[in-house]
This record gives structure tokens, C-alpha cells and sequence, in this order.
């Protein structure tokens, strides 16, 4: 089974280290992280500082690379996510891809309370203790 390949996010505020970036999608109607396909001729980093900027608008500072998310979708596709820890250069610039869309910076201790996804919730528990080195 081919698995689609997607490069993704946790963002640290530049203002606030104890605050991270949450997106809601108004089109999925979820909260998630920033993440997306990567693209042909693209490496998965180059993906994720593209998703990054399009869907927050924000320049980013890459911290490290995080444990890979995987899972299925609800049709049985195999997805695979590159997943790094990132700070925001400049929290003012934070800009949604598409009107409806928000981000918020969420403090580190809400942000499972905030995300739609169970296996999201239980991955940001498992990797928390990244954001406080």
C-alpha cells in the first residue's frame, strides 16, 4: 500500500514560549497543526516551511526534528508526517490561508483540549517534552 507523504509542524510563539500555534480549518472543520503533501520535487523540509508560510503566514526558525506521525485515514490510506518543532519569527505576521480559517496561540497545557484528533491529542502528550528544553 503506498503511503502519502506529508510534512507538518508544532509552532512555538516567538512571544510566549509556553504557546504554541493551533489551526482551525473551516473547509476539514477541525483544529490540527500546520502540515500538507509534499510535493513533487520538494524534500520534506522544504515542504513543511512551504505549508508553514501558506497556511500561517509566519517565517520560521526550525528547532528539531520531531518523531514521524502515522496513520490511516478513514478510508484506509496510509498517511505519513514529517513532523518538526519550529519558532515563530515574528508572531504579528500570523496570517490564515483562507478567510474562515483561524490559528490561535494556545497555551502548551490546553493545546490537547484544543486539537479535533485523538491520535493528535495522544502524539502532542508523547512529544511535550520537546518544547521545554
Amino acid at each position: 500500500m503506498k503511503k502519502t507523504l506529508k510534512a507538518g509542524a508544532i509552532i512555538l510563539s516567538s512571544t510566549d514560549k509556553n504557546k504554541v500555534a493551533i489551526l482551525y480549518s473551516s473547509r476539514q472543520n477541525d483544529y490540527s497543526f500546520p502540515k500538507g503533501h509534499v510535493e513533487s520535487g520538494e524534500n520534506v523540509m522544504q515542504a513543511m516551511l512551504r505549508e508553514v508560510k501558506e497556511e500561517t503566514g509566519l517565517d520560521i526558525k526550525i528547532i528539531q526534528t520531531l518523531p514521524d506521525i502515522n496513520y490511516a485515514t478513514p478510508s484506509g490510506e496510509a498517511v505519513l508526517i514529517k513532523m518538526f518543532l519550529v519558532k515563530s519569527e515574528n508572531d504579528s505576521k500570523l496570517k490564515p490561508e483562507f478567510d474562515k480559517d483561524k490559528i490561535e496561540w494556545v497555551l502548551i497545557e490546553a493545546v490537547t483540549e484544543k486539537l479535533s484528533y485523538n491520535n493528535l491529542k495522544e502524539y502532542f502528550n508523547s512529544v511535550k517534552h520537546f518544547l521545554n528544553k
